[in-house]
């Protein structure tokens, strides 16, 4: 998956969890937002399988159901 900076709109380097921009010298993290609640989710990964957690509403939320964006690291 390509993403690309929110500044410049340049194609991101993947650095583990990280997306890094050339032009900027910057680092970005994924952030995910619960649909339900507003409030930022955990990511979860395990055994291949990542899936999105929300601490306020205490339950799993679909990834088709979160919203992303990229917030300065």
């Amino acid at each position: 998956m390509e993403r690309l900076c929110p500044v410049h709109a340049t194609p991101l380097e993947s650095r583990g969890k990280l997306w890094h921009c050339e032009a900027c010298t910057a680092d970005y993290r994924v952030r995910g937002e619960c649909a339900d609640c507003g409030s930022e989710l955990e990511k979860i990964a395990a055994c291949g399988a990542s899936n999105w957690w929300c601490n306020r509403c205490n339950e799993l939320k679909s990834k088709t159901k979160v919203k992303t964006d990229l917030v300065r690291a």
